[in-house]
């Protein structure tokens, strides 16, 4: 059994406060194509459909037409989605009930995570368990075996007054309580020989974050992998690399580039290929490499090289970060190549870097002494070649009136 694996859309995403709604159209295109390829079975979107939890709405528009094309051109592609850190479950499963008997299946409450959706029949099933982001309280752990009391008998009155069972808060104890509940369903006689699939969003010990994804800080927001043994194959979201954590577990990685940081990373759907015949269910988990129209770049180089050079042009399509090596400071540069390179988002000066390194320095720490006005009148020398003296007036007074408030 065949399925397409991938996630964190993002979509009503911007990338230095430029839309990338029209390349995520196209990446749409791209992912219904592929299902075109190929005899899918079922279709995994792992979370972060979209980037916020109010999204446009115009991406909820994008969104909708993709669901009406892939259920009007695909009537037998069976399509499993969960939200994500980045979603609202409740707004995203909007309607998931007539959805879901057209075979689009949106899981919103972690509750109903542990009742499988079959896949298929007789030898060739599947069971897929869908595991929306867990927020800290939505898993409430296993009532505790009462304490024995001094007479051995079971005090029902021992413990919390309240009744009341601890919270489960952090991403590692959220993440045991679901593996002990579908521990529990998987060894029931009606599941057992049937191959499980887990779709889920979560930080997995061993991942590889990029700088585009929210992530969290400390272990105890890391999920173990051993947790999800029993699952033939886990299908994860929230890491934005395409990746291996273990054989049999994957994230597809976000299929476009959202921070400068991924230039020149590879952003792929996964085409994942279950052998459910077998008893030991081989997987195989194929990178389907996604295009995109016009690709997130990094370029360095001096100014000129880039302004009159033609070394560059290739790049006039693409999203650009350009870094300037030249020695000295470049006034006004995102203007000047705007008309040549009208997708230029960013620009770091290679000077304005390395004194910033400099200023990072312990070393410098004892120049804290210096006077404003005379580090403003070399930054004006520096920029213009000299200092304007009415500017310099204006910098005098403001200075002068800050110390008066003080």
């Amino acid at each position: 059994m065949k399925i397409l694996h991938t996630g964190d859309l993002h979509l009503g995403k911007t990338l230095h406060e430029t839309s990338l709604l029209e390349d995520q159209k196209i990446m749409l295109d791209l992912l219904l194509e592929e299902l075109s390829r190929d005899s899918y079975a079922a279709l995994i979107i792992a979370g972060d459909v979209y980037d916020r939890t109010i999204p446009p709405a115009e991406a909820v528009e994008l969104f909708s037409s993709f669901l009406v094309r892939l259920r009007s051109d695909f009537p037998d592609v069976t399509v499993f989605i969960i939200p994500g850190n980045h979603d609202s479950a409740r707004r995203l499963a909007f309607a998931d009930k007539i959805l879901g008997r057209q075979n689009i299946h949106i899981a919103a409450d972690p509750e109903e995570s542990f009742t499988p959706i079959i896949l298929g029949k007789d030898g060739n099933r599947l069971a897929f368990f869908l595991l929306p982001f867990l927020l800290p309280g939505t898993l409430a752990p296993a009532p505790e075996t009462p304490a024995a009391g001094k007479d051995g008998e079971l005090d029902l009155f021992d413990g919390d007054p309240a009744g009341t069972e601890p919270l489960l808060s952090s991403q590692s104890d959220l993440a045991r309580e679901a593996s002990r509940r579908f521990d529990e369903v998987l060894s029931k006689p009606e599941y057992r020989g049937i191959p499980a699939v887990l779709v889920a969003h979560l930080f997995m010990t061993g991942g590889e974050e990029s700088p585009s994804e929210r992530v969290f800080v400390g272990s105890a927001e890391k999920v173990p992998s051993s947790l999800f043994s029993g699952f033939s194959y886990v299908a994860l979201g929230h890491l934005h690399k395409t990746q291996r954590v273990h054989d049999r577990i994957w994230y597809s990685g976000a299929p476009l580039a959202y921070a400068f940081d991924e230039a020149g990373t590879e952003k792929c759907f996964l085409r994942v290929e279950l052998d459910t015949a077998s008893g030991e269910v081989p997987v195989t988990v194929t990178r389907i490499p996604v295009r995109p129209a016009r690709p997130v770049v990094r370029l360095s180089g001096a100014f000129d090289d880039f302004y009159h050079g033609s070394a560059f042009d290739g790049h006039a399509d693409s999203y650009l970060e350009i870094t300037l090596t030249d020695s000295s400071l470049v006034a006004n540069p995102m203007n000047l190549l705007r008309d040549k390179f009208p997708l230029l988002l960013s620009i770091r000066q290679g000077l304005a870097q390395n004194e910033k390194k400099d200023a990072d320095n312990p070393a410098r720490e004892q120049k804290k002494g210096r006077n404003p006005l005379e580090d403003f009148c070399s930054f004006q020398e520096q920029l213009y070649g000299t200092v304007d003296t009415e500017k310099k007036t204006l910098f005098s007074q403001l200075l002068e009136s800050m110390r008066h408030e003080s």
